[in-house]
């Protein structure tokens, strides 16, 4: 009995603790009639990376990052859908311009556009999120933004992050916050990364393309996730403090954290989750082939995004993902690939034939899910007891789905 009081005093100490440390984050949703989300759809958050140099005011702010964040309270589950910022669509008084731009105009023109007592950081979250709206033809509910300085400091307070570089980086002109440039490199492989470090990793693009750091930006994110679920429940609130702290000043968001239903909503996901499991997608060239290029903008075939969006919304199934698999030898030993590829093929997978990897000596197994096919993805990883990654293997063109890279770990 008294056990039981005790662990009721405990979990409402942990919940004041951690809602006092969020609570002042929140902002009013500056939209006049933001969409309502019923129950046991989930909610969809337009998470914002914030480009803003107090030292150069002239440069103006915008949207360096846009990641909608798909939250299913009741499967548990998490999905990320990124938008190029280059994506060409129409910004309420603009016109035709860059997605990013939207931003900007709204917190330039707040006051204006939504009423004399918004906030420029509000009127941004406002117009991006309207114009995100319209572009994927999906309800945006809240928004939350963050800029640099902030993303580095909560990574900081976590102690920083774990991220697996799949392939080396190079990029000869990254950019300085005093407009220079820099050669920063990544080799391949698990790494800690602190704050500094991991933006970078997130933000740089001249090695592949916006597309490409899209992809590690997900992974950043995973990656904090991952930090978190790892301390547990109790862990995690006692971080509240701290990553308070680290947001001050660079982190606001429309979602009603001083609300105990969101709060344990939220809670109720993050520790059930499996980050593994949380669904990477994005609009690109390789899941919206039918894009047209004006100047420096893309304009996207608005079906093939209503297709993108239709998948990042759906719950993942090995037999309707229909994925076609290639197991390839990173063993170097003869005849591995075969068998895999057999066993794997008896057990209902759909598999081309194997082939050699461009290495030999891998050491443990990787399943790189190419297209999206989460839930083939995990659970190959759970039958070969595999590490899941976002991509292509380095120095592979796949013409499937997911390729299975064979270390000596599966040699028996």
């Amino acid at each position: 009995m008294l056990s039981g009081v005790l662990l009721i005093i405990l979990v409402a100490l942990l919940y004041w603790q951690f809602a006092a440390a969020v609570a002042p984050l929140s902002v009013a949703d500056a939209r006049p009639f933001p969409p309502l989300n019923p129950p046991g759809t989930g909610i969809n958050v337009l998470l914002i990376g914030v480009d803003e140099r107090p030292d150069h005011p002239e440069e103006g702010v915008r949207s360096d990052t846009l990641i909608v964040v798909h939250l299913d309270t009741i499967g548990r589950r998490v999905s990320l859908l990124s938008i190029p910022r280059d994506t060409r669509v129409d910004v309420r008084d603009i016109g035709p311009t860059k997605i990013n731009v939207a931003y900007g105009r709204g917190y330039t023109a707040a006051e204006k556009l939504y009423g004399e007592t918004t906030t420029p950081a509000q009127g941004g979250m406002a117009l991006a999120a309207e114009t995100v709206e319209r572009f994927l033809d999906l309800p945006i509910h809240y928004t939350a933004q963050i800029n640099f300085d902030g993303f580095a400091r909560v990574i900081d307070a976590l102690g920083g992050v774990t991220i697996d570089v799949p392939r080396r980086i190079v990029d000869d002109a990254y950019p300085t916050p005093d407009f220079g440039t820099v050669r920063i490199a990544f080799e391949p492989g698990p790494q800690r990364m602190d704050g500094a470090r991991a933006l970078i990793y997130a933000r740089t693009r001249h090695a592949d393309s916006d597309f490409g750091r899209a992809e590690r930006q997900q992974q950043v994110i995973r990656a904090i996730i991952d930090e978190l679920r790892s301390r547990g429940p109790i862990g995690a609130a006692l971080l509240a403090p701290a990553l308070g702290r680290a947001l001050d000043g660079a982190f606001a968001t429309t979602l009603p954290l001083s609300r105990p239903d969101m709060l344990l909503g939220m809670a109720w996901i993050a520790t059930g989750i499996d980050p593994s499991a949380i669904g990477q997608y994005r609009i690109a060239p390789d899941t919206a082939p039918n894009f047209r290029e004006i100047g420096s903008d893309i304009l996207w075939d608005p079906e093939e995004v209503r297709g993108v969006v239709r998948t990042f919304l759906a719950t993942p199934d090995v037999e309707t993902e229909e994925a076609r698999i290639q197991v390839l030898n990173g063993a170097g030993i003869t005849g591995l690939a075969r068998r895999v590829s057999g066993e794997l093929e008896s057990a209902g997978f759909t598999v081309v034939p194997a082939a050699d990897a461009p290495r030999s000596d891998v050491l443990r197994t990787i399943v790189y899910d190419v297209t999206g096919k989460p839930a083939t993805a995990r659970r190959l990883a759970v039958l070969l007891n595999a590490d899941i990654r976002r991509g292509s293997p380095d120095g592979v063109n796949p013409t499937v789905d997911i390729v299975v890279v064979l270390g000596r770990d599966q040699v028996k």
